[in-house]
């Protein structure tokens, strides 16, 4: 994780995902990119009543301001404690199309974003950004709730249906955790009754993780998967979730359709989406 980008809408959401993406930072002694993207009718809720009779040119170097500010004391407060750098941009364009070709462009490693939670009356995940993003973007995003509050990521939980690409995904989830020297719980949602294909997979797993801070754990959620990993979460009071967005689609499946129902239980945990390059087909 070199290069990071954190976009910026200068909301108490957005202001509290650059804390976490500061202390990703830190571990991996990375340059997190702070990106504002905006259009001119976003101007007024950026800079309030100040953009009254302003020019659009004039707002334009009010925003950059602003971001520049936040990148100043970043740098200021953490490139002693390991950050490389934290540098800055301001954009114009839609949300979306901007991160995609920010990623395709600056060859980032991560994406973290303040995020809402799901809308209960829409179903929508973590609004209609974020869901695109998640579902276009071929890197990591970890999606972080306005209330999320870091505190190092001492215990993450690893949600799966056992699938074969979880076994590079795992290895993933490992080389993160060792930075923050984490335990980790791989939650297997048990959906189709075959203990004999779990163990079996369990057993292959162990014979090439050397990590020795992990467990397996098997549930069986008959009502609501969403539900029961959140409960998981809350018992092994966890600080991360992390699932593999598969190459079928992240909301395609039964098993991530109900994952996305955890996000409107949890209103305090980050959520990691993985992607790799190499899926396994």
């Amino acid at each position: 994780m070199n290069k990071i980008l954190c976009p910026v809408d200068f909301s108490d959401t957005s202001l509290n995902a650059i804390e976490f993406a500061v202390e990703i930072g830190k571990k991996f002694r990375s340059t997190v990119t702070l990106v504002h993207i905006f259009t001119e009718n976003d101007f007024n809720k950026i800079v309030g009543e100040a953009s009254i009779g302003r020019s659009f040119k004039e707002l334009l170097g009010m925003a950059t301001a602003k971001v520049k500010k936040l990148a100043d004391q970043i740098n200021e407060d953490y490139k002693s404690e390991g950050l490389l750098n934290c540098d800055y941009q301001v954009e114009l364009g839609e949300l979306t199309d901007r991160i995609l070709d920010m990623i395709s462009e600056g060859q980032y490693d991560l994406i973290v974003m303040g995020t809402t939670g799901i809308s209960r009356v829409r179903g929508v995940f973590f609004g209609s950004n974020t869901e695109d993003i998640i579902e276009k973007a071929k890197i990591p995003i970890l999606c972080v709730p306005k209330s999320a509050s870091f505190g190092g990521f001492k215990k993450i939980v690893y949600a799966s249906d056992f699938m074969k690409e979880d076994r590079m995904a795992i290895q993933e989830v490992i080389s993160f955790a060792t930075l923050f020297d984490a335990r980790i719980s791989v939650l297997h949602i048990n959906l189709r009754d075959d203990e004999e294909n779990y163990n079996k997979f369990i057993d292959e797993l162990k014979s090439f993780i050397q990590y020795k801070k992990i467990n397996f754990v098997n549930k069986r959620f008959k009502d609501d998967i969403g539900m029961g990993i959140e409960e998981f979460m809350q018992d092994e009071n966890s600080d991360l979730l992390v699932v593999y967005k598969k190459h079928r689609g992240f909301l395609g499946s039964m098993f991530h359709k109900s994952l996305t129902k955890t996000l409107s239980y949890s209103t305090d945990k980050p959520f990691l989406v993985l992607k790799l390059d190499n899926n396994i087909d």
